[in-house]
């Protein structure tokens, strides 16, 4: 996938994919609507404009009220409140299968075979200005539900461009395990043209679900939203 001079040669062929697939694909029926969170700009403070921005929060928690996913609502709400279009997603609640393996979206950029819930997915990323990875730590490294969503994201990876990016991870260990989290979203995000690491939301010797509570990761995750 980081065979860039050769992607290059397809920047015509992306530019109308990412056309076509913004202008024409839909969001899927009821479950994948209600599993999309979303947070209405807060009415802009007096002073000089600010470019509003769309910001999607991709949360791989398989809890309602998992640390990472706690996290997730703080920077979304402090997208809003500071007058941006904050969305979150959680994967748990959406049908994504396995990439398939099949390369038709290398010949057919924006386009997959499988018709399930990565397809409205797909659309918000390409319109997205800011996108938010969240992920529990799963032994050293984020969970299979956000694994799968990075595999999936294959048919417009060479699409998407110069978006700011967010990482946000929670773990029972210590940094090390962060740390892994960490560079494996690296590793993703730099397949991104123009991909720019805008920050990192951390939470490490936490366990019990919600326990972030208790922490100033919630603030910091606040503040970062509000300063998107």
């Amino acid at each position: 996938m980081r065979e860039r001079d050769r992607d290059t040669d397809r920047t015509g062929i992306f530019r109308e994919r990412r056309e076509l697939l913004k202008a024409g694909a839909t969001l899927v029926a009821a479950p994948v609507a209600a599993a999309m969170a979303s947070a209405q700009p807060a009415q802009a403070e007096s002073g000089p404009a600010k470019a509003v921005k769309n910001v999607l929060i991709v949360s791989a928690s398989p809890r309602d009220e998992g640390n990472s996913d706690i996290l997730c609502d703080e920077f979304l709400r402090g997208a809003a409140e500071a007058g941006h279009r904050a969305e979150k997603i959680r994967l748990s609640d959406l049908d994504i299968n396995f990439c398939l393996g099949c390369c038709s979206c290398i010949s057919d950029p924006g386009s997959c075979v499988q018709d399930d819930d990565m397809a409205p997915l797909m659309k918000k990323a390409l319109e997205a200005d800011v996108l938010v990875l969240a992920s529990p730590v799963y032994f050293m490294t984020f969970n299979a539900r956000m694994k799968n969503f990075i595999d999936r994201f294959c048919p417009i990876y060479t699409m998407v461009r110069d978006l700011d990016v967010y990482f946000i991870a929670s773990a029972a260990g210590g940094r090390r395990s962060i740390d892994s989290v960490v560079a494996g979203f690296r590793v993703f995000t730099d397949c991104l043209y123009g991909a720019r690491e805008r920050g990192v939301v951390a939470c490490t010797g936490i366990w019990d679900e919600g326990g972030v509570k208790g922490t100033g990761s919630l603030r910091e995750a606040y503040d970062m939203g509000r300063n998107v």
